[in-house]
């Protein structure tokens, strides 16, 4: 026996990486496929039009119904302004963002990746383009194995050109929420908008060419983090899409077979449609997998092969092979799936109470916004006459859409004084008015005096008033404390 090499005696190691392979999904009607057209045309016609929607607003405004104004940082949303001092609500606003996913989620696993995510989206958009220009599955797979001729390059060419001019769009709609569409559109046509536009065009008509087009299943399978964490919040009761073994088991594809011992095979007739329409690649009867991202195809699928075998989802067959449910269904003898349990009420609970924050914020915002400061150094300043005074800096917002004269008072102060240190109007009353322009904040250094006979020593509770004399400017308030000796 001849010697063997040192290398022909070391086990083979197994790769962790594999081959990448480009898939073919099959376009797949049904009730499940309508679901996906319907709210992909809703949340395009959304995304589309919104940027190009007209509303009506006070004289100098913009007259864009949904624009984010970063020049002026201000969003303007319909009716609703937000400016910069209310960047809080962004916070909020991921709150309920990140939470609704998790209740999403828990709920129905992941259908949002399934029906409303942009990837999901706009790859439907890009294979139906492919469809139109390549043909079905099977022809798609043909022409690209197949010898480049003219046939095959005018084909390519019309998918990407329409795989391009759909980029471009979504790119350039993007832009419209951060300028004035006409405008910005105008500037586009003759060279003249700004390079950020540009750029911002460029980045994303690339982006969405490279990943729809090319990267498809490999963004929900790799580059997702949500496919990696997603387990963390499934449960028993969570909605997934499965396969029932105790319906489809075993297997037989063999027409003759299956007519001879109808009592022996399963319903699965192993024709791999649900393999072939899935868009990440998988088997679904090979069990849960966090690819899978719920899109109902390989459902359809199934369904039309059923129907092929007189087995389609009917009162006499109530149950589909593959079918929406839970694992706690699936376990026979669990009972059925439980839609209200902890975590699904945890999550509403944080859903409801952002929500009301939210809505509760924009019930009591004023269109001012008052901050006052309490110098330090000194504490207090003893006056000649007897009376105590201590310096503040007030700063104000005016977020109405005019400019504003606020009048300025002092309350739990008895017979207290305001000057300030730079020229300004007083009231009958002696009270400072304090003009500051729509948009601006303003800061001014406040001298309050309160008079001998009604100093007290230690620490008073005093409130700031702050009301404008146009009622659309609003009025606020603001806690602080006067010191004595």
């Amino acid at each position: 026996m001849d010697a063997q090499s040192p290398q022909d005696t070391q086990p083979e190691e197994d790769s962790l990486y594999s081959d990448w392979k480009k898939l073919y999904p099959k376009y797949q009607t049904g009730f499940f496929r309508n679901v996906r057209w319907f709210l992909l045309i809703i949340l395009l016609g959304v995304y589309y039009v919104l940027p190009l929607m007209r509303w009506d607003r006070e004289a100098g405004l913009p007259d864009q119904a949904v624009l984010f104004d970063l020049p002026t940082r201000k969003f303007f949303l319909f009716d609703l302004v937000i400016w910069p001092q209310e960047i809080f609500l962004l916070t909020l606003v991921l709150i309920f963002a990140a939470v609704g996913l998790f209740f999403i989620t828990a709920l129905a696993g992941r259908v949002f990746c399934g029906y409303m995510c942009f990837q999901t989206v706009w790859t439907d958009m890009f294979l139906y383009m492919e469809k139109v220009f390549e043909g079905s599955y099977r022809q798609r797979r043909m022409l690209d194995d197949g010898p480049m001729n003219m046939n095959k390059f005018l084909r390519k060419t019309g998918k990407h050109v329409s795989w391009l001019l759909i980029s471009m769009f979504t790119g350039g709609v993007f832009v419209f929420y951060f300028a004035d569409a006409p405008t910005l559109l105008n500037q586009f046509f003759s060279g003249e908008a700004p390079t950020a536009a540009w750029f911002t065009l460029g980045f994303l008509t690339l982006t969405t060419y490279t990943m729809a087009g090319f990267a498809r299943e490999q963004v929900c399978t790799y580059m997702c983090p949500y496919a990696r964490f997603q387990g963390a919040m499934f449960d028993e009761d969570t909605i997934i899409v499965a396969y029932h073994p105790e319906l489809g088991e075993p297997r037989e594809s063999n027409r003759r077979v299956r007519h001879d011992h109808a009592q022996d095979v399963g319903w699965c007739i192993d024709c791999g449609e649900c393999v072939n329409v899935c868009p990440v690649g998988i088997d679904i009867r090979n069990g849960q997998q966090y690819q899978c991202i719920t899109c109902g195809a390989c459902i359809d699928a199934c369904d039309d092969a059923m129907a092929a075998l007189s087995k389609e989802h009917s009162d006499l067959h109530p149950a589909r092979l593959i079918r929406y449910t839970s694992m706690r269904e699936m376990n026979e003898g669990e009972g059925t799936t439980r839609f209200v349990r902890a975590r699904i009420l945890i999550y509403g609970l944080i859903l409801g109470v952002t929500t009301a924050a939210m809505f509760g914020y924009f019930l009591v915002r004023s269109s001012v916004d008052l901050g006052v400061v309490r110098e330090r150094q000194p504490i207090y300043i003893p006056l000649s006459d007897g009376g105590v005074q201590n310096n503040f800096t007030a700063r104000i917002l005016n977020m109405s859409h005019s400019a504003q004269l606020y009048k300025l008072t002092v309350e739990g102060l008895p017979k207290a004084t305001i000057r300030v240190a730079t020229e300004v109007k007083y009231a009958a009353d002696g009270s400072p008015l304090l003009p500051v322009e729509s948009g601006k904040v303003l800061p001014y250094r406040l001298f309050v005096k309160q008079p001998r006979g009604e100093v007290q020593s230690g620490q008073r509770e005093v409130t700031f008033r702050l009301v404008a004399q146009d009622p659309s400017g609003g009025e606020t308030t603001y806690e602080s404390v006067f010191i004595g000796p």
